[in-house]
Parts: C-alpha cells; sequence; structure tokens
C-alpha cells in the first residue's frame, strides 16, 4: 500500500485520477440514488440493446490491437493447433456424443431466447410473451424485461441477425462458448503449469457431465465461465506487459463480464488487484481515457441489479421466506455443495475425480504459499500465478455469495450450473498439482490421466448414460410432446397453456395461460365466430385426486363451465396425466368456475404477469421472471 500510495502521489496524471474517482462517484450517485427502478428499468429496455453493443464493438477495437502485436504467437498455433487442437476438439465432440441438444433448464432457456428474439427484431432488451400472426408478420403484443443480464442473449440475437431466426443457434452460440472456454482454460494451464498439465486440465473439465449437459443445453451458465477464464487471461496479458491498450482490453472484459450473470459483478474485485498489481510492475499509473470512464459503464449493471432487488417476486421465495439471503442458508448449502463435489454415484452430474485432485492441488498450493510466506527476499509472483490466485480468491467470494442464497444447493439439479467456476478453478488447481509433482520428478500428469481414465470408465461413462438431469426433466418431455402434437395440427391454433407462452411464442405459435383463457371467453369465442384461428386448443394437467388412481383435471387448469371441451390426446409423465383438448363451442355468456378455485393457492409468476397484462394492458414497469432461476 505504501509502494502505491507514492506512485499516486508522484504520477503525473493525477488529473485522471481525479477524473476516475469523480467518475465512480457519478456512477455510484446514478446507479443507485438518482434513478429509480422503474425508470431505470425503461432505460434497460430501450438502451440496453445499444449500451451492450458500443462495449462489445470498444471491447472488439482494442481486442485486435492487442492481436496485432502477437500475430506471430496465435498465428502459429493456428496453423499447428497440434495437442492442444485435439485436445479442444476431442472435449467438444465427446459433449456433443454424450448429450442431446435440448433445452434442459425451464422454463429459464426459453427466457432467455425470448431476450434474443426481441433483442433481433426490436433492437430493445426485453423478453416476449404474447404475440400473434397479423398480415403475415409475427408480431409481439406484450413484453417485459427479464432479470437476467443481457450479454448472452446479445451474442445470440448477432447470431439471428447474420443467419435468420432460428431457435436452434442458441445452441450454435453455447458450442461456440464451450470451444473457446477449453481453449481459454488450455492457454491459462499452459501458462502456470506447463504443456501436459494444460492438456490435463483441459481432459478433466471436459469429461465432466455438467460440461456436456451445459454445452448442449441453451443457458447462459457456460459463457460466464469462459468469461471468466477471458478476463483472467486478459490480467495474464496485462501483468506480464503493462501499456494502455491491454489495460482497457482488461478493463471492458470485466465490465462485459458483469454482463454475463448476476454475481459476476464480484469478479470486478480481482480484476481491480491485477490492474494495481500492473502499476506497481511498470512503476506508473496507467489510466487510459476508457478505464477512467469504466465506472460510469457499470451504472447500467446498476440499474438492473435494482430492478431485481426492487420486486420480492424475482427472488421466488417460498412461503414463510422474507429474504433471498440469510445465514440460515449456509450449512444446508455447504452440505449440498459438498454432496455434488463429491458424489459417487450417477445421479449427479458431478466429477468425484476433478473435485479431488483440485482439493489436492489447493493444499498443494497452499502449502507452497505457506513456506513462501516464511521466506524472505522473495521476487514477485510470476503474471500467470498472481492472476490465477486473484481470480481463485474471486472464485471464493463467488462461492461464498451462493452459501448465503436460499436456492444454491448444487446438488439441486437446477443449481448444478453454479458450481462451473469452482470446477474450472479445480481443473487449474490440478494442473498445478502436476506440474509440483513433475518438479519433484515423479510422473505427475501421467498419475492423474491413469486416474481420468479409471473414472470416465467407472464413474463418467455410467453417469452419462444415465442423463439424469435430461431424461427425469418431465416437464421439457411433456413441453416438446406438446409442440409437436400442436404443431401437426392445421393451422391457425391459439394454445391455452397451463404453463409459459414463451416456447410457444418462440415457435410463431400464438398463445395464452389458463388464468387469460379463463377470463378471455367472450373474446375467444369471437375469434372462432370469425375464422382467426381454425382450433383453440386447451392444454391441462390431469392429477391422482382419489386413492384409487382416480384422475381429475388440476383446479389451476380448470375452464369456466361455458366452454366445451373435447380431449383430442392424453399422455403420462411420471405421476401426471397431460391432456390437449379443443374447444367446440363458448356459451355467449360462460357461467362462473366450477366449484373448485381456477387457480392455484399461489399462482405462478407468470400467471400473474399474463393476468395483469391482459387486464390492464401491457406493463410499463420491469416485471419479473416466468421461470424458476437463481
Amino acid at each position: 500500500m505504501r509502494r502505491l500510495a507514492a506512485l499516486i502521489a508522484a504520477s503525473p496524471q493525477r488529473a485522471r485520477l481525479l477524473l476516475f474517482l469523480l467518475s465512480g462517484a457519478l456512477a455510484s450517485a446514478v446507479g443507485f440514488r438518482l434513478v429509480g427502478p422503474i425508470t431505470a428499468g425503461h432505460l434497460i429496455i430501450a438502451w440496453g440493446y445499444y449500451y451492450i453493443l458500443g462495449l462489445s464493438a470498444a471491447f472488439a477495437f482494442f481486442a485486435v490491437r492487442v492481436l496485432r502485436e502477437r500475430r506471430a504467437v496465435w498465428a502459429q498455433w493456428l496453423r499447428r493447433p497440434g495437442w492442444a487442437g485435439a485436445a479442444i476438439a476431442g472435449g467438444l465432440l465427446f459433449a456433443a456424443w454424450s448429450e442431446p441438444f435440448r433445452h434442459k433448464v425451464l422454463f429459464d432457456e426459453y427466457v432467455i431466447q425470448g431476450t434474443a428474439y426481441e433483442m433481433h427484431v426490436a433492437k430493445q432488451v426485453s423478453t416476449v410473451l404474447r404475440a400473434y400472426e397479423i398480415n403475415g408478420t409475427w408480431l409481439p403484443i406484450d413484453t417485459f424485461l427479464d432479470k437476467r443480464p443481457y450479454f448472452f442473449p446479445f451474442l445470440v440475437s448477432l447470431l439471428h441477425d447474420l443467419a435468420g431466426y432460428r431457435t436452434s443457434n442458441l445452441f450454435i452460440v453455447n458450442m461456440a462458448c464451450a470451444g473457446a472456454l477449453l481453449a481459454l482454460l488450455y492457454w491459462l494451464a499452459l501458462q502456470i503449469a506447463g504443456r501436459g498439465p494444460a492438456l490435463l486440465a483441459v481432459a478433466l473439465f471436459a469429461t465432466m457431465p455438467l460440461f456436456a449437459q451445459n454445452a448442449t443445453g441453451a443457458g447462459m451458465d457456460l459463457h460466464n465461465v469462459a468469461m471468466i477464464a477471458l478476463v483472467a487471461c486478459l490480467g495474464v496479458l496485462y501483468l506480464r506487459v503493462p501499456s494502455d491498450d491491454r489495460l482497457t482490453l482488461l478493463v471492458l472484459g470485466s465490465v462485459l463480464l458483469t454482463e454475463s450473470r448476476y454475481e459476476s459483478v464480484v469478479f470486478v474485485l480481482p480484476a481491480a488487484a491485477v490492474v494495481v498489481a500492473g502499476w506497481l510492475k511498470a512503476g506508473r499509473v496507467i489510466l487510459p481515457w476508457p478505464v477512467v470512464l469504466a465506472p460510469i459503464l457499470l451504472v447500467p449493471c446498476a440499474f438492473h441489479l435494482r430492478v431485481l432487488g426492487s420486486e420480492p417476486i424475482f427472488w421466488q421465495l417460498q412461503e414463510g421466506q422474507t429474504s433471498a439471503f440469510g445465514w440460515e442458508n449456509i450449512a444446508k448449502n455447504f452440505s449440498g455443495d459438498m454432496r455434488f463435489m463429491f458424489n459417487l454415484g450417477p445421479g449427479l452430474a458431478n466429477s468425484w475425480y476433478l473435485s479431488a485432485a483440485g482439493a489436492c492441488g489447493l493444499l498443494w498450493c497452499a502449502a507452497l504459499a505457506w513456506r513462501r510466506a516464511r521466506a524472505r527476499g522473495l521476487a514477485d509472483l510470476p503474471a500467470p500465478v498472481f492472476v490465477a490466485a486473484a481470480f481463485g480468491a474471486g472464485v471464493a467470494l463467488h462461492f461464498c455469495v451462493l452459501l448465503f442464497y436460499w436456492w444454491a444447493r448444487f446438488d439441486d439439479l437446477l443449481a448444478s450450473r453454479f458450481s462451473l467456476p469452482i470446477c474450472l478453478s479445480c481443473a487449474l488447481l490440478a494442473a498445478a498439482l502436476a506440474r509440483g509433482l513433475e518438479e519433484r520428478r515423479l510422473p505427475g500428469v501421467r498419475i492423474l490421466a491413469a486416474g481420468l481414465g479409471v473414472w470416465i470408465l467407472t464413474g463418467g461413462f455410467p453417469a452419462m448414460a444415465a442423463r439424469t438431469y435430461t431424461d427425469e426433466n418431465l416437464v421439457m418431455q411433456e413441453l416438446n410432446w406438446e409442440h409437436g402434437l400442436i404443431a401437426s395440427r392445421p393451422g391457425p391454433v391459439l394454445v391455452i397453456t397451463n404453463r409459459s407462452t414463451i416456447p410457444f411464442v418462440l415457435w410463431h405459435i400464438p398463445a395464452i395461460i389458463s388464468a387469460v383463457g379463463m377470463q378471455r371467453g367472450e373474446q375467444i369465442r369471437y375469434h372462432m365466430g370469425q375464422g382467426t384461428f381454425r382450433e383453440v386448443l386447451v392444454v391441462q394437467n390431469m392429477r391422482p385426486t382419489t386413492p384409487d388412481g382416480d384422475y381429475g383435471v388440476d383446479p389451476g387448469d380448470l375452464m369456466p363451465l361455458g366452454y366445451h371441451l373435447e380431449t383430442i390426446a392424453e399422455k403420462r409423465f411420471g405421476a401426471n396425466l397431460a391432456r390437449v383438448s379443443r374447444i367446440l363451442s363458448i356459451d355467449a355468456q360462460p357461467e362462473g368456475p366450477a366449484g373448485a378455485p381456477q387457480g392455484p393457492a399461489r399462482p405462478s409468476p407468470l400467471r400473474f404477469i399474463s393476468e395483469i397484462q391482459s387486464l390492464s394492458g401491457p406493463s410499463v414497469a420491469p416485471a419479473t421472471s416466468p421461470a424458476p432461476s437463481r
């Protein structure tokens, strides 16, 4: 700290330092004080696309400038990728072979696709909720601001712009992120531990079932981990040769990382530590103008966090809960996390071998750090080691934040993806362990590689063959069945769904939810008479109602007595029976609900949003997400 204070005092850029502090104060005031959550939500919807576009363009501009400096390095690697290229390609093929390309987290991934669709067609950061075909144009009617950051949907929207809108484009972007992640992991491990341990790190991470599950899914979590690895690699480049361009690229990458997942804002701290370490190494304060303005670039992130914090329904709390974070969550989350990391059976998408190798690597690095702390007169840490330590601390902080959250147990199939940053750290720690053993004349790479082979045969292949998450995701199977059935009907068709309208809207099938269909009988009757829709289909769940196994319609899916339905298909999914019916007719004045209440005791967020929007028009305030997520 004394060195830093002396450096700042002697810096000729004190005016820029003052402007940087003023920029930070202004960003804090605007982001957290001067602008209310509703206004912030409107600003994100209207201008968020152009913000992320400009930020990405600036990042690409400085990336090209930095790549020109290292043209000889990356050009040679592209010409002769060698074992590294084979390992990365093999990891991607392994992932594509072991898991089908499907939506894995419903309905989160459809919400992301809905945001990408709106960014593609309207250049707005919002998720389409309702749309109809009007004069040959598929026209969104209702949209809402989702709680998820929008850098990943922006990338998907760019592919829509270039190749045309397809729901499969999201899988292409995710596979590209998977390849980039493996390449960045290899390069970072190469700088820390050498070629052999780097290949081992790629193999350890690529064979983890969770990697394949996310690489072939439609979520944003793999993109988030790739951004963490990218910013860490940029930190190594900057710390080796501190310069204006490299610092700017590091800072812009860190800002983009905050738009990858909400928790990723914690990685601003390790990035700042790397920036200061570069100043000390260069013996001067480096403050190019983009870095001076960097706090202002974080204002949209603050806006989104304000919107998230202003709507309690965003957190999807259980009955009786008053806060999403609490000390009481630590014990259960930690036990669930350890169960996931070291699970020996095929029921979870973990790799206990990767976790064990990472834990041994952590103990090894802790012993080296203790020995170094007791020594005197040592040189500064190499750039890759310092950056790995800083971002490792960021991963630890990220883990601590999740411990306080009420729904963050890694052994929850929906929450397992939150462990990816820790798994990335385990791969790097395993590489460091292999390097340490090699330095002591032990075949560390061969020993760990042999153990990996045994684990793949005894644990990896059985877990991948089970496909527990994909095959047990009955909601996804039911939705796919409904889509196939409805798409085969001669259109146009209106669907009254008991879940989310978003998947149907993305498939260009008009849809409303059951709560709205119950209330809009007269309008539906009118359009049936005018031939607007050839059929109106109703999706309902049948649940066991008696000890003898008799089934009845879920109370939340019951249509009013004036609706006359004809069943066209039924299929069992687990203990539930899904039914699709068509409306034959609707009485001119439908009677009220039949007996049982027409909605569940705790309506889902999507039902709430759609009901409000249908009764009072499109919502002008930021609304909540219709999908269970963290």
